[in-house]
């Protein structure tokens, strides 16, 4: 791979808001762009030799994807297609069409926007940006909003936020994390491999809240607006973050950033998720703001921590009987055991009969 890195400064300026260090996300930028163009990178401004049978991509062809979705967020995949194939050169296939649109939206909003379905990934949300579709409804889709009537038992949930540490979850639950780079797949739970998804990409996080620092108004913006501006709304990026340090892996909890740490070191978490910098526009409202994106979530985890499975025979036992499913079953059989406790009273009752007649019709004589 080339050492000419002048292109990460042109992107970050261009979807992170500002030049800087990013080393986690153009870890994934890099290791996407080298992927879907088969290891040949293009730098800025340089002209490299025509690898035979293909049309080499550029950075640049990002960038114009980029800012392609970001004035018309109505386009569906077919129609952002043709437009972006109008400001390329000429001799684009559609595969190639379809990685940078994916490149794109990757780069810009963290989504994994799967066109054609062309990611066979691990567990996953399974949303894909289909044929037809506007590109603002893909987005909205991968983030539903907690609904009105479940309001009441999310705030509950988030006032109970210290049992879902993640450091709880794993002693208590046996549930492992792993980092994910598709930010629709934050919080999910794997129930088949008990894996918790998170995404670690503090950096962006606190980045694209950046955007949003001369707008203190707009802290409520949703998901239309905020694509128009080349971000993602403000409380979905600040409930990303806040779950992440203040509940997962509460950065004022020793336990919870050794654990941290170890992701960093070992399962390349970025490393921004342990410096703890604040909520930006939330900041005084951090610990009371309701949970608009990642409510069901977090519930999930919070069911699965007042539902988990006793540790002592004994526990077993009180959680076994006191189930409804085994109500039935525990009343037949003491439905039984009466029967059986009837049965043996009315044989002893005979016995008792039986032996008192014998002692009358044949009494001993007591004289030696």
């Amino acid at each position: 791979m080339s050492t000419n890195f002048e292109y990460r400064s042109k992107i970050a300026a261009a979807l992170l808001g500002r030049p800087g260090d990013f080393p986690a996300y153009f870890r994934l930028y890099d290791e996407l762009f080298n992927f879907g163009t088969g290891g040949h990178i293009i730098e800025f401004g340089i002209s490299p030799p025509r690898v035979p049978g293909r049309q080499p991509t550029d950075h640049d062809m990002i960038l114009t994807a980029a800012q392609l979705l970001k004035t018309n967020t109505n386009l569906t995949p077919e129609a952002a297609g043709r437009a972006l194939l109008k400001q390329l050169p000429p001799g684009r296939s559609q595969g190639e069409i379809d990685f940078v649109l994916n490149l794109a939206v990757q780069a810009m909003y963290m989504v994994d926007a799967n066109i054609r379905g062309s990611d066979g990934s691990f567990y996953a949300t399974g949303k894909s940006w289909n044929q037809g579709e506007a590109f603002v409804d893909f987005v909205a889709r991968c983030f539903p909003q907690v609904s009105a009537e479940r309001q009441e038992h999310i705030a509950m949930v988030i006032e109970e936020r210290k049992a879902l540490k993640a450091w709880k979850l794993r002693d208590r639950l046996n549930i492992s994390f792993k980092g994910t780079d598709n930010l629709a797949n934050h919080l999910l739970f794997d129930p088949r491999n008990r894996v918790v998804y998170v995404f670690h990409h503090a950096a962006y996080l606190k980045a694209h809240l950046d955007l949003w620092s001369e707008r203190p108004a707009a802290k409520d913006a949703g998901i239309s607006s905020a694509l128009e501006h080349g971000t993602l709304s403000p409380r979905l990026l600040a409930e990303t973050l806040h779950s992440l340090q203040s509940i997962l892996f509460c950065y004022d909890d020793d336990r919870s950033m050794t654990m941290l740490q170890q992701l960093v070191k070992r399962h390349s978490f970025d490393h921004s998720s342990c410096i703890h910098e604040g909520y930006k526009m939330f900041q005084s409202t951090a610990d009371s703001f309701p949970y608009t994106y990642w409510g069901e979530r977090l519930a999930v985890l919070h069911g699965l921590m007042n539902n988990r499975p006793p540790r002592t025979n004994l526990g077993r036992w009180v959680r076994w009987r006191a189930s409804e499913s085994n109500s039935f079953l525990i009343a037949m059989l003491a439905l039984a055991i009466s029967i059986v406790v009837g049965i043996l009273s009315l044989g002893l009752s005979g016995l008792q009969v039986w032996i008192a007649w014998q002692a009358w019709k044949f009494p001993v004589d007591g004289r030696a």
